[in-house]
């Protein structure tokens, strides 16, 4: 544990604008989605949305469109969001290559601490703003609605927002422990996080892809966004054990890669 509290601290400060500017961006996003939803809900737009919507859409969004609770829950599903944080922990974990590249690897090197400090400092931080930025949705969402729902809407219940934002943790997290891994084995903090940024794109891609076509669906389940269903947690499925086995092993997995990668590489 020696020089790790020091060293978590060093690197939430370096980011503490980040993750202000991010929390805040995810709080009004929220706002904004419970503001539109109650909108629609007062003026009937969501009955000429269910209306209009076809049937093959409404039974794969469970509704998500021609609904309050399915419009409030949006946010956690919109892929903005997801690549927003995605991209969050992309940054986060290649902080150690970034600090061989600067050679900030060495004053922490000279002092007595050991290599695999650095792979947990990171994972730390990681953990650390993904509850922050998760967190911030789940405030928003529920004092959004505690002030600003109409009486005739139908609120989500809060075992589907908070099952919604653990598994958007969980994605994040086994994002943060693949772009950690990645890093280790990279020279440069560029190519690691292009590396890492192309194959969420990629997997994110495929996991669209197999959900309308069949060929691709058992090619699919290797994409850490197949683990991440919203669709179905709006629709009242409970939070599954098999995708939160799933992102968990990725992330440990990829976590000790990096682990031992780091340890003997060339610093």
């Amino acid at each position: 544990m020696s020089g790790l509290l020091p060293l978590v601290g060093h690197s939430l400060r370096r980011r503490r604008g980040l993750l202000a500017a991010l929390s805040l961006m995810l709080i009004v996003f929220q706002i904004f989605m419970i503001l539109t939803a109650r909108n629609y809900e007062q003026t009937g737009g969501f009955r000429q949305i269910a209306a209009l919507m076809p049937q093959f859409m409404a039974q794969w969004t469970n509704m998500m469109g021609a609904s309050f609770t399915g419009f409030v829950l949006f946010g956690y599903s919109h892929p903005l969001v997801q690549l927003f944080l995605v991209a969050m922990a992309i940054s986060i974990s290649t902080e150690p290559l970034g600090e061989i590249e600067t050679k900030f690897v060495d004053l922490m090197m000279a002092r007595p601490i050991r290599r695999t400090t650095a792979i947990n400092r990171t994972l730390i931080v990681l953990v650390v703003a993904t509850v922050i930025a998760v967190g911030s949705m789940l405030v928003a969402t529920f004092g959004g609605l505690r002030l600003l729902a109409p009486a005739t809407a139908r609120p989500p219940q809060p075992r589907v927002i908070v099952s919604l934002a653990a598994n958007l943790a969980l994605l994040v997290l086994a994002w943060g422990g693949i772009a950690l891994a990645i890093a280790s084995c990279a020279r440069r903090r560029a190519t690691a996080g292009a590396a890492t940024g192309f194959l969420a794109f990629a997997t994110f891609v495929l996991d669209y892809a197999g959900k309308f076509w069949e060929a691709v669906k058992p090619i699919s389940r290797i994409s850490p966004f197949h683990y991440f269903d919203p669709f179905t947690m709006i629709g009242g499925r409970p939070l599954s054990t098999t995708d939160v086995a799933a992102l968990a092993m990725m992330f440990a997995v990829s976590a000790a890669i990096a682990g031992v990668v780091y340890v003997w590489r060339d610093l």
